[in-house]
């Protein structure tokens, strides 16, 4: 301690010892003081109050030390002297506490009765009463304070301290009373309620945390044990043996969830012995109090529920020594401060230890308050783990989000190479299977002709090309067009360009097409079928040296197929199939198979049959 510090100690102490020495009344206050000369105590007959068999007590008072197993009433006179009577201030009566239940006369009027004075008694046992004594007008009063007590042996009946004095005086220690027997014990239990109720409904909401559930357990059993303490009646029990039972039903439970509670706040691997154990304690202490009538097994199943609860909180506190850690030390702390309270407490009823009130009462509180401190550390550490581990997924979604941007960029690129390649592959098709047939059937015109074209027949053959360019440059945007309205509309331009050389040819070329769609194709299917025409009637012009050519068009009920007949000198198939020779069949081919089709050729002398089809419902 420093020397300030030790200088404003002393200040204060001899500022403390003037003040009281002001303070204090002198000799003729404390000769008017009124003061109870003697308590006396007597069995009660059932007849009025004794009038013998009077005994000189000290106040508290068990009458079972006295009177062993006296179940009934008592009457107690205490006589009162009042010196200063007519000239000192009003004076009043305080009684601590009396057990169970008990009336008070001021020598032969009632100043208060308890509402049962048989069974089921009512209980004042934690309730201090305080009352003004009548004026008197002599210079000096003896009174006589009877006082009657109804109680049962086994819950240590009698009176309990009782004090006289000044009214204000009589005031400010029935307040202080009622303070530390009523309003410390509403605030302990409401604590212990409200703390219960917060783990409860947070168990409710998450069933996988039952530590929150042991706790709102414990809180629960606590507080309806703790409840006795506050209760004035004993409704709805039919006497004060079946509140006792209830009570210690309330302990026992309290005890049960509490060690559980102890072992799950510590995360404690207990061998399998010790629960057992308990367990059979518990049962065992639960059937005393359940099934035997008595009040014997009541107190040794109480006694059996205190050892279990004293063992357990010293096999945590060795847990937690042993496995030190800071959570675990602080747990320990507390339980030391609750064994040192419960050896202070049994001090004082023993009487070994002066002091007027006990503060076993409110240790559990103290180990509530503490162990929802610990859980409201442990969410709080929880919380924040979670924030991080939301912050690093949050920043895992972002780099992931950028590294799939970036795949998606180059997937995309990739998507935009390989739609360009197909658009020249698709342009080397269009241009072999359109412009490229129709240079084949003007070279051969020019090569079959004997005297030079005329310029206007030369024209027209360019102008021809022209076309066919225009329609391989725009066959890109055939996707988007609109099919022709019926089959001889889609016939019209392939017999347009082909009539005029199959005449110069010699080749009779019929077509067979139907009037009308039965289930209207998709402009994609016509510009095929009219490709797959085109290079195979220009086989027919170019290789076959046919005299009759066929192109019909059926259209079945899924299916349209496309069949192309020529009576020409043949060729072999598979040979030119296995020598890869011919990019017109395999581009018909490629694009029969690319809308979900088949293209069949079969040829021999005098007969060359190609068939393509495809189906209707891949649109």
């Amino acid at each position: 301690m420093t020397p300030a510090a030790t200088t404003r100690l002393y200040r204060a102490f001899f500022c403390t010892l003037a003040l009281s020495l002001m303070l204090q009344p002198g000799p003729a206050a404390a000769d008017c003081a009124p003061h109870i000369a003697s308590v006396m105590a007597a069995r009660d007959s059932g007849q009025g109050r004794p009038v013998d068999g009077w005994q000189p007590v000290t106040l508290p008072d068990d009458w079972s030390l006295r009177w062993p197993g006296h179940d009934g009433s008592v009457w107690y006179r205490l006589q009162l002297q009042r010196p200063c009577a007519g000239t000192a201030p009003a004076s009043a009566l305080v009684i601590h506490y009396l057990i169970m239940a008990g009336e008070v006369f001021i020598n032969d009027s009632l100043l208060w009765r308890d509402r049962h004075l048989t069974e089921p008694l009512s209980r004042s046992w934690n309730s201090p009463r305080y009352w003004v004594l009548p004026e008197t007008t002599g210079a000096k009063a003896e009174d006589i304070v009877w006082v009657r007590v109804a109680g049962v042996a086994a819950q240590t009946p009698g009176l309990g301290r009782v004090s006289v004095g000044h009214q204000d005086a009589m005031l400010a220690l029935y307040q202080r009373e009622l303070w530390r027997t009523r309003t410390l014990s509403v605030i302990n239990l409401t604590v212990s309620a409200v703390l219960g109720t917060l783990a409860l409904f947070v168990w409710l909401a998450f069933p996988a945390h039952r530590m929150f559930g042991y706790y709102a357990l414990t809180s629960i059993c606590w507080v309806l044990f703790g409840l006795n303490t506050l209760a004035t009646e004993a409704w709805p029990f039919p006497s004060t043996e079946a509140v006792a039972r209830a009570n210690h039903l309330a302990y026992i439970l309290f005890i049960a969830s509490f060690c559980v509670f102890t072992w799950r706040l510590l995360a404690l691997r207990h061998p399998d012995w010790l629960e057992k154990g308990l367990g059979m304690l518990g049962l065992a202490a639960l059937g005393m109090i359940l099934l035997v009538p008595g009040w014997g097994p009541l107190r040794l199943a109480g006694h059996l529920g205190t050892l279990i609860l004293l063992l357990n909180i010293l096999y945590v506190i060795g847990q937690a020594l042993r496995r030190r850690q800071p959570e675990d030390y602080v747990v320990a702390v507390t339980f030391l401060l609750l064994i040192t309270i419960a050896v202070r407490d049994l001090l004082v009823l023993a009487g070994m230890l002066k002091s007027d009130y006990v503060l076993t009462p409110y240790t559990c509180l103290l180990f509530m308050v503490m162990a929802a401190v610990l859980l409201g550390v442990r969410v709080a550490r929880s919380s924040r783990r979670i924030e991080r581990f939301n912050q690093e997924l949050s920043d895992a979604v972002d780099q992931a989000c950028t590294d799939l941007s970036r795949t998606l960029e180059k997937e995309h690129q990739l998507a935009i190479n390989n739609s360009r390649l197909q658009e020249r592959l698709q342009l080397a098709h269009d241009l072999h299977d359109g412009l490229g047939g129709q240079i084949v059937r003007s070279i051969m015109v020019i090569e079959q002709r004997d005297t030079p074209l005329q310029n206007d027949r030369f024209l027209s053959m360019l102008k021809l090309l022209r076309d066919d360019l225009r329609q391989v440059i725009d066959s890109g945007a055939s996707a988007t067009a609109a099919a022709p309205a019926t089959p001889a509309e889609w016939a019209a331009p392939l017999r347009y360009r082909f009539a005029n050389l199959c005449d110069a040819l010699g080749i009779n070329l019929a077509w067979q097409v139907p009037e009308t769609w039965q289930t209207p194709p998709s402009a994609l299917q016509c510009l095929l079928l009219a490709r797959l025409a085109e290079e195979a009637l220009t086989n027919v012009v170019k290789h076959s040296q046919a005299h009759q050519a066929r192109v019909t068009l059926q259209q079945h009920e899924h299916a349209l197929v496309l069949r192309v007949e020529d009576d020409g000198i043949g060729f072999d198939v598979e040979a030119l199939q296995g020598a890869s020779l011919g990019i017109g069949l395999d581009s018909m081919r490629a694009r029969a198979e690319r809308m979900g089709g088949t293209l069949t050729l079969h040829s021999c002398p005098g007969a060359t049959v190609l068939e393509a089809r495809l189906p209707l419902q891949d649109r």
